[in-house]
């Protein structure tokens, strides 16, 4: 058939309505608010053709569709199966942007979880978790002919620590750094109770034209004695190295980086104090002071992908956010794991 013909239409407002529609052509329904279009055609035409279509399936196919109602005509002929592409209210969610609606943000939560780079909101210094071989790596590439191995084991704490200067020593272990200046562990260390003290064991000294095993080894007791975390000291350079994902300067320890670290509708992600609204409340107009309006933890808002944060990328306009993209400079480990959600 080339047309659609229907007859005696009363659904909602119209009234007993017939005409015929062209197949295979673009029709316009217009007319003022409340003349029956949509009735027309969505809750007539579109209605029957659905309605059609689920009822030639099967009865196990139908159970998961639900029951279509009938709508008021008397007859539609030439109605194929049919598509709606409907009008979507606006959503007042407070939780809802531009990002999450389109679900742009879906992707950019992969990509900060998987290529973001996370950083201490402390110290601002990034963070990595590294094996033993990638921090032996790392100590090579140092401007010394040598270097020193430190373990951590006391950071910002107050006391005197006799008992552990005596256990390190029976141990085996010779010197420590406090408050950075080295003592043996032979001698009598006073140190003041009641102020912060930080102390390092030196595991050893070795130098780059030993063999690495040598340095491989003072890595791997320096991680068990410093908890995962290692000092190094070669010729005037410090660096410190950490094998947990935590910063090996002030302590501060990331959760497992996944996407919904990075979602204010999940409590995971979520700023504690906003619970992901980025107003004091739902209806107040105080921006969180905890989060700034960002609505996610501090964590998520110290991942970096290009220079910059989530919020700061999904703040951009849309000719911004093609541009950062654009321009945005990926190292090689990144790029592989950037490819899809990019």
């Amino acid at each position: 058939m080339k047309k659609i013909v229907v007859k005696g239409a009363k659904q909602h407002n119209l009234k007993n309505v017939d005409l015929e529609i062209p197949r295979d052509k673009i029709t316009v329904f217009t007319g003022i608010s409340g003349s029956g279009k949509s009735s027309l055609a969505f809750d007539t035409i579109f209605a029957e053709g659905q309605r059609r279509y689920v009822e030639s399936l099967s009865t196990y196919a139908r159970q998961f569709l639900g029951r279509v109602d009938k709508p008021e005509v008397d007859e539609i002929e030439g109605l194929s199966p049919a598509v709606s592409i409907d009008q979507k209210a606006h959503s007042y969610n407070p939780r809802s942007t531009v990002a999450t609606i389109t679900e742009i943000y879906d992707f950019l939560r992969v990509l900060f979880a998987r290529a973001g780079k996370p950083h201490c909101p402390l110290c601002k210094g990034e963070i990595s978790s590294l094996g033993v071989d990638q921090i032996v790596d790392n100590i090579l590439k140092m401007k010394g002919e040598g270097a020193m191995i430190l373990a951590p084991v006391v950071r910002g704490r107050k006391g005197e620590y006799y008992q552990l200067l005596y256990d390190l020593l029976n141990e085996g272990f010779r010197s420590v750094r406090i408050d950075g200046r080295f003592h043996s562990l032979r001698e009598r260390i006073a140190m003041p109770r009641y102020e912060r003290h930080d102390i390092s064991v030196v595991v050893d000294e070795v130098s780059f034209k030993d063999e690495r095993e040598r340095l491989s080894e003072a890595v791997e007791i320096a991680l068990r004695k410093g908890s995962g975390f290692i000092e190094v000291i070669s010729g005037d350079e410090e660096k410190r190295f950490s094998e947990k994902l935590s910063c090996a300067k002030d302590n501060f320890s990331y959760p497992a980086i996944e996407p919904r670290l990075f979602s204010f509708n999940s409590p995971y992600g979520a700023c504690p104090e906003c619970n992901g609204i980025g107003k004091e409340t739902i209806f107040s107009d105080k921006t969180c002071k905890a989060c700034n309006g960002e609505r996610l933890r501090t964590e998520a808002l110290h991942v970096l992908l290009g220079g910059k944060n989530i919020t700061e990328v999904t703040s951009m306009s849309v000719a911004q956010g093609v541009e950062f993209f654009e321009k945005m400079k990926l190292e090689k480990s990144q790029e592989e794991i950037a490819k899809a959600p990019l």
